[in-house]
């Protein structure tokens, strides 16, 4: 499955080239769902390895004279992932959650978030007691 990557945009690039992520799946029906989410975006497409068009297609995103770049929508080690948000960005999540809950974060307290990813959009997922937050990581990343 393939999308524009809004977020890989980069304002100092002397050579404009459009951002691409790639999303794997195993069940078509799963990438199905994926592209009706983000059918609005002219790069929304099932890709089908066991095509040669599409094979085809996804060496010449590849190649350095592209005028794409392809980012692929994995999370390698999810332990490392956890750490690597908890160390960036916990004092991100502690100003997310003072501004836009009504919960009640000591000082003392640390703030230990999951994070799923959604149609290769990264989600933040907070826990307190019985409640539950979901945020896109590009709202903690701004806080």
């Amino acid at each position: 499955m393939s999308q524009t990557y809004i977020r890989a945009f980069d304002h100092c690039d002397e050579i404009y080239k459009t951002d691409i992520l790639v999303t794997d799946y195993d069940d078509p029906g799963l990438a199905k769902i994926h592209l009706n989410a983000v059918a609005h975006d002219k790069y929304a497409a099932i890709i089908d390895l066991t095509k040669e068009k599409h094979r085809k297609k996804i060496r010449e995103m590849l190649e350095p004279s592209s005028r794409y770049v392809v980012y692929w929508s994995i999370v390698k080690d999810v332990k490392e992932m956890e750490m690597r948000l908890n160390n960036r960005y916990s004092e991100n999540m502690r100003r997310y959650i003072i501004k836009n809950t009504g919960w009640r974060i000591g000082a003392d307290e640390t703030i230990r978030p999951s994070f799923q990813v959604t149609f290769g959009e990264l989600y933040i997922i907070l826990k307190r007691s019985t409640q539950t937050l979901r945020v896109r990581f590009d709202e903690i990343e701004k806080s």
